[in-house]
């Protein structure tokens, strides 16, 4: 089989002339990818990363051993799951656990998720388990079979399996080919995929339902991430058509004299994060949509990333009158935990074109995650975030992992003088895989040598 370096070698000498309105790489950004970080940086990921994995580690049913959608809820999330899967090669590679205890965590993880028949339908999972069982869940959370919520589910179990091998690479190939994309793609809009699949009859999981009316059509990490996974099925009947990829939206935006770049729906940061924590598009570069006779601009989506965090950036800055949560090293908005409950952010430029800042409400996992793209900046925020102290010289965001803390609290805001009493499963694990990422490549490497990676890049670099 042609490998990945094959395949980005070959298709680096073939692209062509660029479209006006390309995102092409920066020497800012190479800088950014060749970014080393002192001794002292280190120390500090070495607390953050261990307080993230002993989230995932601790935080679980039994005897599933799934982990919990947020620390004080009661049902677990496949896409938390998904993270979890991820951090059990980085908890051996730190030395926080034996390759024998997650070897045995990650098969128990994936039984309990592949040998029930009614936590799925055509193979993608319900996104919201019953934490002990892996079954239908009675806390009243939403029944829907989950597109984005199954893909970061595989995408989390795919190093798991390379790492390990044995057992969790076999499981790991079972979820993987029971994986039937095809179900979930609507007639409109070029057969774009739906968010998700909902039974008539919530007590009929796997009976008669209906695909839910909104789908994936624009180029954010959710949809990439979901698309790139569906166009690298290994039964090419469950598998979608490479040309989707590049035909969903590319809006391009910018905000005043910044880079222009392709824009999601809200701007919150996990929206230009959340597919990087596995597909390595450092080393992808330029896709080029004509190969697949797509008419759609260029786009070298690490670059687009890091000239979305730094606009990002540039917004929060912009707030500090407004807002006292926010300063030259505090920033960063992605759903969080929020004093009056779970919120969603939006921060332009973006397509909704609204602006929603709830607060100050700053996640420390949005600037922390970014570290892929804006080390230098990322880093300052993690330092300000760990030593922010309360009226009382009190630590107020850390939570110390040596007493058996998860490092960050999900989010705080100076403005509201309120602090979260909780950790969230999806905001916890980008985090562990970003730094580890940009770190040692770990998680970049396990996904990109899976047969998964391989296919999709093979597809998407195609010519038709």
């Amino acid at each position: 089989m042609i490998s990945v370096a094959a395949l980005i070698a070959a298709f680096a000498c073939n692209v062509g002339a660029l479209f006006a309105g390309d995102i092409t790489r920066s020497a800012d950004t190479e800088a950014a990818i060749t970014y080393r970080f002192s001794a002292d940086d280190n120390a500090l990921l070495d607390e953050i990363q261990k307080g993230c994995f002993q989230y995932f580690w601790r935080e679980i049913g039994s005897p599933s051993a799934l982990a919990k959608d947020r620390k004080n809820g009661p049902v677990s999330s496949i896409a938390a799951v998904g993270f979890q899967l991820s951090s059990l090669p980085i908890g051996v590679e730190r030395g926080w656990i034996t390759r024998e205890q997650g070897a045995e965590r990650a098969a128990r993880i994936l039984k309990t998720l592949i040998e029930r028949d009614d936590n799925k339908k055509y193979g993608l999972y319900y996104h919201f388990p019953d934490l002990d069982t892996g079954g239908p869940s009675s806390h009243g959370y939403e029944t829907v079979v989950s597109t984005i919520d199954s893909a970061l589910l595989f995408a989390g179990a795919i190093p798991a399996g390379e790492y390990f091998g044995g057992e969790v690479v076999e499981l790991t190939g079972r979820m993987l080919a029971d994986a039937n994309w095809r179900p979930f793609l609507v007639p409109k809009g070029g057969g774009r995929i739906s968010m998700g699949w909902r039974p008539k009859d919530a007590g009929k999981p796997t009976g008669e339902g209906e695909l839910l009316k909104y789908d994936w059509d624009h180029a954010g990490d959710e949809q990439r991430l979901i698309y790139f996974l569906a166009c690298g099925a290994a039964n090419p009947d469950h598998a979608v058509s490479p040309e989707l990829y590049y035909r969903i939206n590319r809006p391009v935006k910018r905000h005043g004299d910044l880079p222009e770049y392709v824009v999601t729906w809200n701007g919150s940061l996990f929206t230009y994060f959340f597919a990087h924590c596995w597909i390595d598009y450092r080393k992808l570069g330029l896709d080029d949509p004509s190969k697949l006779k797509v008419e759609n601009i260029r786009v070298d989506w690490f670059e687009n990333s890091r000239r979305a965090v730094l606009t990002h950036r540039q917004r929060c800055l912009e707030m500090r009158e407004q807002f006292k949560t926010f300063a030259d090293d505090r920033w960063g908005l992605s759903p969080c935990d929020g004093k009056p409950g779970y919120i969603v952010p939006a921060v332009r430029p973006n397509i909704s074109n609204e602006e929603k800042w709830h607060d100050g409400t700053i996640a420390p996992y949005a600037a922390g995650s970014a570290i892929m793209f804006t080390p230098e900046e990322s880093m300052a925020a993690l330092r300000a975030f760990r030593g922010l102290k309360d009226d009382q010289g009190q630590p107020l965001v850390w939570r110390d992992p040596a007493d058996g803390g998860y490092a960050l609290a999900d989010a705080f805001s100076l403005d509201l003088n309120w602090v979260s009493t909780d950790n969230i499963g999806i905001d916890v694990g980008p985090l562990l895989l970003a730094i580890e990422n940009v770190r040692t490549g770990l998680i970049w490497n396990l996904f990109m040598q899976s047969d998964t990676a391989k296919r999709a890049v093979e597809r998407l670099r195609s010519t038709r």
